[in-house]
């Protein structure tokens, strides 16, 4: 678990909300550094310079003992001392460098944010609180210490609002005055946050399989039942015309499209229940045929009789996938008075 650690506690600097003890920020910048190695996190720093919090984490990082080879990772801009840090002499394999090309300092750390699976924050001016609401915007687990004032207070109360993975509890740790226990709690809090975003992202994933597999089980029902829907033209040539077997064809064709029509009109929604949308694009596409059927019938009585009903399982057909695949339309104009005119009855 990579660790951002972002942050500074300069005291000739303005900071809004004010900076508070300037020489215990260190001090816990520098156990937080401690308590990061012991519970195996790796950390991301950006700057070697005093008036960071980077240095002091580091120094508690490599003084611990705990740090594994290439934990330390430093982003920084090229030929520049402020990827410098005074423990690179002795312990180079514990610093894994990445020099950034680029002029402008915002690029590579705004850049390498996105990458962390964590966030520590303390003190810290505008660039501290625009990380934090980074993270909050794409749910990275998040730890600002508020008690030394900064943007870390001011991502404090956002975090408060709206906790993304940090419990009640862990925003509680987060805003206690500095003890001596304190650093372990805010990076147990961290891992915990971690460790809860896992969770959701493994269930997020099993929702997401599970619905692709209901979807490609509707696709595949669909196509069944459209080929069955096709089968109705030859089938309606083995009918003795104007039996109840050619009717029942000239039923089944349009009904069958519909449930098809419908699928596929799911399967662009990518909506949940698959069932409902089978029930109702199977009743738009048998009011349809009927509505249909009807109008067929009063033009011409004998429709049904002889070689009509084999003519219109041609046109039942796209009149069922239509309605099954609009069947909200369908629906509306159910509703409205150009269908079934109400008026007389409603006078």
């Amino acid at each position: 678990m990579r660790i951002a650690v972002v942050g500074s506690a300069a005291p000739d600097r303005r900071y809004d909300p004010p900076l508070r003890d300037h020489a215990l920020a260190d001090t816990a910048a520098f156990e937080l550094g401690r308590e990061l190695a012991c519970q195996g996190c790796e950390i991301a720093v950006y700057s070697g310079r005093p008036d960071f919090i980077e240095a002091s984490v580091v120094r508690g990082y490599v003084a611990s003992g705990q740090a594994q080879p290439g934990s330390i990772h430093v982003h920084g801009r090229y030929g520049r001392e402020d990827t410098s840090f005074s423990e690179i002499a002795q312990h180079k394999n514990l610093f894994d460098v990445h020099p950034e090309s680029a002029v402008d300092w915002e690029v590579a750390y705004f850049r390498s944010l996105l990458n962390v699976e964590g966030m520590l924050l303390l003190g810290g001016g505008r660039s501290t609180f625009t990380a934090g609401l980074i993270a909050l915007s794409r749910g990275i687990p998040l730890a600002p210490v508020a008690a030394f004032g900064g943007g870390a207070e001011k991502v404090w109360h956002r975090l408060s609002q709206e906790s993304g993975v940090a419990t009640e509890d862990d925003i509680k740790v987060m805003a206690d005055s500095w003890h001596p226990t304190q650093a372990a709690g805010i990076v147990s809090s961290l891992t915990e946050q971690h460790h809860r975003r896992e969770l959701r992202r493994q269930e997020a994933g099993r929702q997401e399989r599970r619905a692709d597999r209901r979807m490609s089980t509707s696709l595949v029902i669909g196509m069944v039942l459209l080929l069955l829907a096709l089968a109705m033209v030859p089938l309606s040539y083995t009918a003795r015309s104007g039996s109840a077997g050619s009717v029942a064809i000239l039923v089944a064709a349009p009904l069958l499209a519909a449930i098809c029509g419908a699928i596929v009109r799911n399967a662009f929604d990518a909506a949940g229940s698959w069932l409902r949308t089978m029930v109702l694009g199977a009743a738009a596409g048998s009011i349809s045929f009927l509505l249909f059927i009807a109008a067929q019938l009063a033009a011409t009585p004998d429709a049904l009789n002889g070689e009509g009903a084999r003519r219109l399982v041609f046109f039942v057909l796209p009149v069922g996938f239509i309605a099954g695949l609009t069947f909200d339309a369908v629906y509306a104009k159910l509703r409205s008075q150009d269908v079934t005119r109400t008026s007389t009855l409603e006078r």
